[in-house]
């Protein structure tokens, strides 16, 4: 963990820049301020960055070739970096508690207990601070950061403009559930809207899958 950042989110931070370096620019869309500039010390934290993401270099070996090349080069802190990274990208990770073991989030019914209700372990320290906690990393800023580089903009237009084959299937958007949603009005608690599923040229489609996983990769009884 990087000055309250987990590895999941470091990544995230770091997709979301990485079509920074190409143009120099990032557009901020959450605070609506146009495309701001990248300086060469933002450029060179995120090349190091990559570097140490990509090779999974230890981070021991990467603060001894800040130090041991300090002379040559001024490569920021993890924490520092990640900091700056967090501005451009506007995207800040939610703390959410979570049982020692892994058991619950405290969320929904569980928000306001300070017992795990499957092994009993407190919530909270002596000191009254949550025990675990996992990151989450909010969606909409991240949908968001596909918008503001006009190739990934591209890209995302593939499925509006992707020409369906009756009879054939070579794409998801082929599938019998999507194209059956693709004539459906949208019904939000159960009122409906005037457009249909998917309608957009800017809607996106997600899909999602589930399987059992461990937050933390090992389980404490």
């Amino acid at each position: 963990m990087i000055g309250g950042l987990i590895d999941a989110e470091v990544e995230a931070l770091h997709h979301s820049l990485r079509k920074s370096l190409a143009t120099g620019k990032y557009s901020n869309n959450q605070n609506n301020i146009g495309n701001t500039l990248l300086t060469e010390e933002d450029r060179d934290n995120l090349h190091a960055h990559s570097l140490r993401i990509k090779s999974h270099m230890p981070r021991a070996t990467f603060n001894e070739l800040r130090e041991k090349f300090s002379h040559k080069m001024d490569i920021d802190s993890e924490y520092k970096m990640l900091k700056c990274f967090e501005g451009l990208t506007a995207i800040t990770p939610m703390k959410i508690d979570c049982c020692i073991n892994s058991c619950i989030a405290y969320t929904a019914r569980y928000s306001h207990s300070d017992l795990c209700d499957f092994c009993g372990e407190r919530r909270f320290d002596a000191q009254e601070k949550p025990r675990r906690q996992f990151s989450y990393m909010p969606l909409v800023p991240q949908l968001q950061g596909l918008f503001a580089q006009e190739d990934t903009v591209e890209k995302l237009s593939y499925r509006h403009q992707y020409d369906h084959s009756p009879g054939t299937v070579n794409d998801v958007f082929d599938g019998e559930i999507y194209r059956s949603l693709q004539d459906k009005f949208v019904l939000v608690d159960g009122i409906q809207k005037n457009y249909k599923y998917f309608s957009g040229r800017n809607d996106i489609a997600f899909s999602l899958a589930t399987d059992g996983y461990l937050l933390f990769g090992r389980y404490r009884k």
